[in-house]
């Protein structure tokens, strides 16, 4: 009896912990990644970005960079704060809070020429999306993890009976 109930626990922490392991990672522009002319905007459309998400900005270091702003920043493509600044050409942004997030590049006309993205963050309620999934590389992990999670908790409520 012991057993099963060790192994009902060890499911129960898994099934809590898997959630954090299942995190995307989304390259901003997917294979076009971070460059001037490209419509950010139709791109960010068909991506869900969910807290504990990671944004990937990838580019030729020195070509661009990366600057978080607010919306009145981003709306006159001018960035306030030069301390934001990234610029490794593989730049990773961790989506930590719910919300707008707007970003630009401040490397000449780039963000007049539409290099800039604005996202809306939504919480991780650890549900399937209710709008359609955005393409595989976030969704596939999303699909996945939500089958995982039933399936462990069928086994679950199965060993506790």
């Amino acid at each position: 009896m012991a057993s099963k109930q060790s192994l009902a626990v060890a499911l129960a922490i898994l099934a809590v912990a898997l959630p954090l392991a299942m995190a995307a990672d989304i390259v901003v522009g997917g294979d076009n990644g971070w460059m001037p002319d490209f419509n950010y905007t139709l791109w960010a459309e068909g991506q869900e970005f969910i807290v504990g998400d990671n944004l990937i900005f990838k580019y030729n270091e020195g070509d661009h960079n990366v600057i978080p702003v607010g919306g009145a920043e981003f709306k006159a493509c001018r960035a306030g704060g030069e301390d934001k600044v990234l610029s490794s050409g593989n730049d990773v942004l961790p989506l930590k809070t719910t919300g707008k997030k707007w970003y630009l590049c401040g490397k000449g006309d780039h963000c007049d020429r539409g290099q800039k993205l604005v996202i809306t963050v939504l919480p991780d309620v650890g549900l399937a999306p209710s709008s359609p999934p955005p393409p595989p590389s976030s969704s596939a992990n999303r699909v996945g993890f939500l089958t995982c999670w039933m399936l462990l908790m069928a086994i679950v409520a199965r060993i506790m009976n």
